[in-house]
């Protein structure tokens, strides 16, 4: 078989590859002229133990390279190379090569026929015009690779640049003419890709507007809540100032009674001459004892109402027994037993708004009481709990008032339901006092049934 490159010492001059690589001993390749015609030469030395021992030489002609890009990519494919690198000699010579469709190139014959079978068998389509030749040609002469799409035969050209490695001169140009269906596809279905496009960005901008609409509604929404939460908040404070009274009355009713009883008796001693003069000082002491109970009750309740609500650390008994002090009066004037299951010695640290715990005990100490009273029970108890339990503070009120009945049980914190008379209750003080533990306090209120009537236990968690 004869080698396409096999060169004629007298007549060629391009053995550069060769002396390059026995010179400097490294692999090397180039586009060269041969004897029969040209393609690339592939030059690697052979060493073995740093000794030179000569070299190996692939060739590829032209028609090798072409054929194989066109049966295995189905393009069209020539080697389109300057006419000034050939030997004038080897051309007249030689009559492989013609003429390109632009001055100062040359094609080999053998590749242009083997491009007509091609077309004839599988791309007829995008053998190339003149128009796609002198595209070809004006990406050639830019000397770099390239590729542009030529809406025409629906094709892509594409070249790239030969240069020789040694010299680095520019010496032509392969071409390449595929199927542009990709991109004609992307072209036909322009439109539908632009309304998928449009489409998606518009879907994309009503799930923000719906989110902002959202935020929106949902921060509207937040403000009622607040509102209402404070018109409640109101509404309960109100209601609780009612029955701040009724505790008052019920602790000045006694000191009040001793003090008429007292001058009503040293008025009737002085009317009938029975007064004794050492009877006098003695009862005013008794007046103004009395007098100086009700000015500390009075105390007792305006530091209750006054207090200001700033987050502070108290002792929990202490909040306890205050809010007892306030009701303890009412309870004895009902014949209500109050027992305490307290630990003072142990004081519990925690850090809170003072007056909201205080107010939560008196709602429930009072909803205990009046049930007792509406259920007319006889010896009647109340009882309240301190207990640690792990790294809770659980707080528990229990009476003996026979229990909740089980169909209001599930309802007793909703706003506005009470089990009173209209005129005796709002149905606020239990729902703003789990408003409190919960929301403000972070633990929680819940109620039962126990054996002798309703028991309500707050939790709180330890700092």
């Amino acid at each position: 078989m004869v080698n396409p490159l096999d060169f004629d010492r007298k007549t060629s001059n391009k053995r550069e590859t060769l002396k390059y690589v026995q010179q400097h001993k490294v692999p090397t390749s180039s586009y060269e002229i041969g004897k029969f015609g040209s393609g690339y030469r592939f030059v690697y030395p052979i060493i073995k133990n740093n000794i030179y021992l000569g070299l190996i030489s692939l060739t590829f002609s032209e028609e090798a390279i072409t054929k194989s890009l066109m049966k295995q990519y189905d393009v069209l494919s020539n080697f389109i190379i300057k006419k000034d690198i050939f030997d004038k000699d080897f051309l007249k010579n030689n009559k492989s090569y013609k003429d390109a469709h632009f001055a100062g190139f040359i094609h080999n014959k053998t590749i242009l026929e083997d491009l007509k079978l091609e077309s004839k068998k599988k791309i007829i389509d995008i053998k190339p015009s003149y128009e796609i030749s002198k595209k070809l040609y004006e990406l050639g002469q830019k000397k770099e690779a390239s590729s542009i799409f030529v809406n025409e035969k629906d094709s892509i050209v594409t070249v790239i640049p030969i240069y020789h490695n040694i010299s680095n001169m520019y010496e032509g140009f392969v071409s390449i003419i595929s199927k542009g269906e990709t991109i004609n596809l992307l072209n036909t279905n322009y439109y539908t890709i632009l309304f998928l496009f449009i489409f998606l960005y518009l879907s994309v901008m009503l799930l923000f507007l719906q989110q902002k609409i959202k935020a929106v509604l949902d921060k509207e929404l937040t403000k009622q809540m607040i509102k209402k939460d404070q018109q409640l908040l109101e509404q309960a404070k109100m209601a609780q100032m009612g029955e701040m009274i009724g505790n008052i009355a019920h602790q000045w009713r006694q000191p009040l009674s001793a003090i008429s009883t007292i001058a009503s008796g040293i008025k009737l001693n002085h009317e009938f001459g029975m007064l004794q003069e050492n009877d006098i000082p003695k009862n005013m002491d008794l007046i103004v004892d009395n007098t100086k109970y009700l000015s500390k009750t009075i105390d007792t309740f305006r530091d209750f109402i006054k207090e200001k609500r700033v987050e502070k650390e108290v002792i929990i008994q202490d909040r306890i027994e205050e809010s007892l002090k306030i009701i303890q009066a009412s309870l004895e004037n009902n014949h209500i037993k109050l027992i305490k299951n307290i630990d003072y010695q142990t004081p519990i640290k925690y850090k809170m708004i003072p007056e909201e715990l205080a107010q939560v005990l008196i709602n429930i100490l009072n909803n205990a009481k009046d049930a007792i009273i509406h259920k007319k029970i006889e010896d009647s108890w109340i009882k309240i709990s301190l207990i640690i339990k792990s790294n809770k503070i659980l707080i528990t009120i229990e009476d003996n008032a026979k229990g909740i009945e089980e169909v209001n049980i599930a309802k007793i914190f909703d706003p506005y339901f009470t089990t009173k008379h209209q005129s005796q209750g709002t149905g606020l003080g239990l729902y703003m006092s789990k408003t409190i533990i919960e929301k403000h306090l972070g633990g929680s209120l819940s109620v039962k049934n126990s054996e002798n009537g309703a028991l309500f236990t707050i939790e709180l968690y330890r700092q």
